[in-house]
């Protein structure tokens, strides 16, 4: 374990300046959720998006209602972002300008409760992905992201029956996004955000949704958080230790690809650019009692809530490939990512031929000097590839 106190990290491997000028041969979807532009001041707001860097945002989220219809959870930021006004283009007109696709991310943790009842019967399910195609048409979107966390989770009103009904579901919207593709001769993704443990996958039939999804987009994030017994590493690319022998981004690579034998070429890993603060924790594997809400409110700590504090001291953990801060002030201890460990983390995605890397969330690095170091240190990597 290395230490030193914190403070902006240059890219370790390779300057921004010399990026190839062929652009980055991997897949950066950036996530932006509608309700982030109102955050920091309106610091990042959609035209802020450095579009060069990315190749698709997934706008995030819309939901299911009970009906089969979807619904913005952000009314307002939908207006502004999917519409524009003025002389400001819509979030997808500018994304097209720039030939990146946007697709409509429905779902997330706190809006999965109804996929149940929607994916339980046929005629749902065709309403649910005629609702999504009248999405398509009307802001011209590039596809679909479904995040249903999780099929079978009773918490969120899951039942067994999710396990067929999911696929079932999947399977009605490739088939409406492909039959509308055909007519207006446009190719329409379809992609989903998956959980990154075989627990939270249980409710999927996995290797079913290989020849029906473009994308799976897997949340290798959130390994340890407020629900864990010890404090531990939010991201790590490897294990640690015995205990995080299956909590790591290489364990659940091997497990889609080895276990469910999914294509290294439909995977795009996640990236996470936040991290999670513990109360009364010093260490990685310590005793912990609550989340940290002195320095971040809400426990969850963004990169650029991060960079703001002194008085952090930086530690590497070399076996996980990630840093971690502790803050001996607050006896706090915050699980993180920083340009280091993205590095690395890109270079496993090159290493072994995943289609690429998925960000939650795309303004979370972006600093009030309008640098984007996390976003940069993926760019700058991919692209010298």
């Amino acid at each position: 374990m290395k230490s030193k106190c914190f403070a902006y990290h240059p890219l370790l491997l390779i300057a921004f300046l010399f990026a190839s000028a062929i652009g980055q041969q991997k897949e950066v979807v950036g996530y932006f959720p509608s309700w982030n532009w109102e955050h920091k001041n309106a610091l990042m707001t959609y035209d802020k998006i450095p579009f060069k860097k990315v190749t698709i945002i997934d706008y995030a989220f819309w939901h299911p209602l009970l009906d089969g219809t979807i619904a913005g959870i952000n009314p307002r930021g939908d207006s502004l972002i999917l519409i524009g006004g003025g002389d400001k283009p819509s979030l997808v007109d500018l994304a097209h300008e720039n030939k990146v696709k946007v697709m409509l991310s429905i779902g997330g943790w706190g809006d999965s409760e109804n996929f149940p009842a929607v994916a339980s019967t046929q005629e749902l399910r065709t309403t649910f992905a005629h609702a999504c195609l009248d999405a398509v048409r009307k802001f011209d979107f590039d596809g679909i992201d479904i995040d249903w966390e999780y099929p079978g989770y009773a918490e969120h009103n899951g039942t067994p029956a999710d396990r067929t009904n999911s696929t079932a579901l999947f399977r009605t919207l490739r088939d409406s996004l492909g039959a509308y593709g055909s007519q207006v001769h446009k190719k329409l993704f379809l992609s989903a955000a998956l959980a990154a443990t075989a627990e939270h996958l249980s409710g999927y039939e996995v290797e079913k949704l290989i020849p029906i999804l473009d994308m799976f987009n897997v949340m290798t994030y959130d390994y340890n958080g407020s629900w864990s017994p010890r404090s531990g590493h939010n991201s790590p690319l490897y294990a640690s230790s015995e205990a995080d022998s299956v909590s790591n981004i290489e364990a659940t690579f091997k497990l889609f690809t080895e276990g469910f034998h999914v294509p290294a070429s439909q995977i795009n890993l996640g990236v996470p650019f936040y991290g999670h603060a513990f109360a009364q924790c010093t260490m990685v594997g310590g005793e912990y009692h609550g989340v940290d809400t002195t320095l971040f409110p809400g426990g969850d700590a963004d990169y650029y809530s991060i960079v703001q504090y002194s008085g952090m001291y930086r530690h590497w953990d070399d076996k996980a490939k990630v840093p971690y801060l502790v803050v001996p002030s607050t006896k706090t201890f915050v699980s993180y990512d920083d340009e280091e460990s993205i590095t690395y983390k890109a270079h496993y995605v090159v290493d072994h031929h995943a289609r690429g890397v998925i960000i939650w969330e795309i303004t979370a690095d972006y600093l009030t000097d309008g640098r984007t170091p996390l976003l940069d240190a993926l760019y700058t990597t991919f692209s010298s590839q």
